[in-house]
């Protein structure tokens, strides 16, 4: 009996810990199954590439540093890498692709198109929020084009940016990720699209540049019914929902994605649209809510 309550104590400590909540730990585990909600007559499902979690470390902005604590006990706050699978008119449409296996850590996007009833060639169409390592690794697998049949779509900027940074400096990582990932997909790069475009039927760009220069939104639209993609707005949800002036450092462009990250959150709790973020914890959707000065986020159930 004396083993059991120890054991029983000892367990409760470890679920008490800062930054151990039950929520934190979910988001810090195995990638989660996929989940899917309807948008009018459109149905979008998370596919969780795998859960993380971000560190107060990353994070700079008008806060203090107990202001930055206050939402990121023990300095962490759960995070994820997402990408949304949309199924509109007969078509298959990832939107972003994860790391793949350019990390150690086996991807999950494969298993998880494979509960969903599909599998790599079934994707027709891979439209892209911006260039970074873990939206487009997942467009390879090891080093080579995953999905056979699909048409890649990103912003006009967001593509210029990468493939002239990986001409003038061939060290860049990221930039010469983009570049295999362009000559591995060949003429199926489709010519890129303005921000603010409507780039398929149902689903429109939102400028959200200042992240990366031509970092874009999806509004996916059906039958009076809305929900907002918001890519890589946010990336510790616990902090910048409240705080939407902190920015991380993959902040390419700080005033600029403050900025977006007002104005696209504001739209959303004005019109009441549910948004979706690549970086938000699983399931990676809610609603939003304007609140003094930040907004508050509620997890779809």
């Amino acid at each position: 009996l004396f083993r059991l309550c120890l054991l029983v104590c000892c367990l409760i400590a470890f679920l008490l810990q800062p930054g151990k909540t039950p929520t934190a730990r979910a988001a810090g585990s195995d990638p989660a199954a996929p989940k899917s909600v309807p948008v009018g007559a459109i149905t979008v499902t998370v596919l969780q590439d795998r859960a993380n979690e971000m560190d107060i470390s990353l994070f700079s902005g008008p806060a203090t540093p107990e202001e930055r604590q206050k939402y990121m006990p023990g300095g962490k706050a759960p995070a994820s890498v997402n990408t949304f699978l949309i199924r509109a008119g007969g078509k298959n449409i990832l939107v972003d692709a994860g790391f793949g296996t350019i990390i150690p850590g086996a991807p999950q996007l494969e298993k998880h198109l494979s509960a969903v009833g599909l599998s790599p060639a079934d994707i027709d169409i891979v439209l892209l929020t911006h260039l970074h390592t873990d939206h487009v690794g997942g467009l390879l697998k090891h080093k080579k084009r995953l999905f056979p049949k699909a048409k890649v779509m990103v912003s006009k900027p967001e593509l210029e940016y990468w493939m002239s940074l990986a001409e003038k400096d061939s060290a860049n990582a990221n930039a010469a990720l983009v570049k295999t990932v362009v000559a591995e997909y060949g003429p199926d790069v489709l010519p890129p699209f303005a921000l603010g475009a409507a780039v398929l039927p149902g689903v429109t760009s939102v400028d959200a540049s200042g992240h990366t220069p031509g970092h874009s939104a999806f509004l996916v639209e059906s039958d009076g019914k809305s929900l907002l993609i918001v890519g890589d707005l946010l990336h510790a949800a616990a902090l910048q929902f409240p705080l939407p002036d902190e920015c991380a450092r993959y902040d390419m462009d700080v005033p600029a994605a403050v900025k977006a990250r007002r104005a696209i959150l504001a739209m959303a709790a004005e019109k009441d649209i549910p948004v979706a973020g690549m970086h938000i914890f699983y399931p990676g959707m809610g609603r939003v809510k304007a609140e003094g000065k930040g907004f508050v986020f509620t997890p779809l159930p």
